[in-house]
């Protein structure tokens, strides 16, 4: 029985060391096998993304060895060393435009000094722009990976200077738009999606996978992926919480199943939430290491947001697309942090409707805490969960 981790967030390490790793790359083949293939996947925190370009990057590093035994290994696709761009804005923090073309500059020097290239642009678009071009000098083109491209803009709403970097942002971005025909391959991952950065305006050439079929089981487990890769440890579990072998499936189904990103796929786990509990043979609301975004809150409560008449009242596609960071409703937000989901939706005329609830008890108890922590005095320990 391979050992598991829910720490690892880098597919060669996974391998190389041996952990369990359960094999999604079906999905990265419908990925690459094309020519040229530029994307946009939105997924809430702890749900694999990291994992997935992580996987992405070693496929196009031509690291073939690593994928021995896995679905892409047996693929007629081409394996060759690319130049790759790997860019994470997930720790690089600031509260002001200057703050924050700082950071991005940071992160492209990093880029930068592992393709040992010198830069001489005195701000990151124009640092992003030469890097890009550099790199393709001799005709090769790049590969370029940006994980949590929302989190400069998640961590300042509600910051004066929000706007200020909204707009570093999108200058950063359109840089990908017009660096196009020296691209390979790009993806980039986030929770949430904003209509005002080019990314989805001027940047329109991304096709987004987010809600797309093909696509909507690549992150999280599948019900026939429990069963088949933790049967050893639910089987555990089962004795030690002194039940039957289906009636703890039946728990952890109840517990972290349930999310939904395309109306007629199957649902899928938290694959971080799961993965704990079978490590820790443990039932536990994980969820709360996620934390809850303070400003989704204070935004629920400002607009006095009626949580029972969200889960009620069906919704339209509307709640799935992109919005404004100076006009977001809670909505939109709870569906892409992953607090909401899609329970079943239906036709009615031209328009599909789309009910939308909990996807489980894990996170129908941390919502309440939280909610319940922010509209009152006592803490999200004393109210349970």
């Amino acid at each position: 029985m391979k050992p598991t981790s829910t720490s690892i967030y880098t597919f060669q390490d996974l391998i190389e060391g041996g952990f369990l790793y359960v094999d999604k790359t079906q999905y990265v083949y419908e990925l690459v096998r094309y020519p040229k293939g530029l994307y946009f996947l939105s997924r809430p925190r702890r749900f694999g993304k990291s994992l997935l370009l992580s996987t992405l990057k070693s496929y196009f590093l031509g690291n073939r060895d690593l994928f021995k035994g896995l679905f892409l290994s047996s693929q007629p696709v081409e394996w060759k060393s690319h130049v790759i761009i790997h860019i994470d804005l997930g720790d690089r923090k600031a509260e002001s435009a200057l703050q924050f073309d700082r950071a991005l500059c940071e992160a492209i020097d990093e880029q930068a000094a592992i393709h040992n290239v010198r830069l001489s642009g005195q701000d990151a678009t124009s640092r992003f722009r030469e890097l890009i071009l550099s790199l393709t000098k001799g005709g090769e083109k790049v590969v370029i990976l940006i994980d949590e491209y929302d989190k400069p803009i998640l961590n300042n709403i509600g910051n004066p200077h929000v706007g200020e970097i909204l707009n570093a942002l999108k200058a950063f971005y359109a840089v990908i738009k017009a660096t196009e025909p020296y691209q390979r391959f790009v993806l980039l991952t986030g929770v949430s999606k904003f209509s005002k950065i080019s990314l989805f305006s001027d940047l329109n050439n991304l096709t987004d996978i987010t809600m797309a079929a093909p696509f909507a089981t690549a992150l999280g487990y599948t019900q026939e992926e429990l069963e088949s890769y933790f049967a050893p440890r639910i089987h555990e579990l089962a004795i030690r919480e002194g039940v039957g072998y289906e009636e703890i499936l039946g728990n952890l189904k109840s517990w972290y199943n349930g999310y939904r990103f395309e109306e007629n796929s199957d649902t899928v786990y938290n694959p971080v939430s799961v993965m704990n509990c079978l490590s820790a043979q443990k039932f536990s609301n994980y969820w709360f290491e996620t934390g809850t975004p303070a400003f989704l809150l204070d935004m629920m409560r400002n607009q006095e947001y009626d949580i029972a008449a969200c889960l009620q009242e069906p919704v339209t596609e509307l709640s799935f697309s992109a919005y404004d960071v100076d006009r977001i409703s809670p909505t939109p937000l709870l569906i892409q942090t992953g607090y909401l989901t899609i329970i079943r939706s239906e036709c009615v005329g031209d328009t599909r409707l789309y009910q939308l609830g909990f996807p489980n008890r894990e996170v129908e108890q941390a919502f309440g805490a939280y909610l319940i922590d922010s509209y009152s005095n006592l803490d999200k320990e004393r109210v349970g969960v």
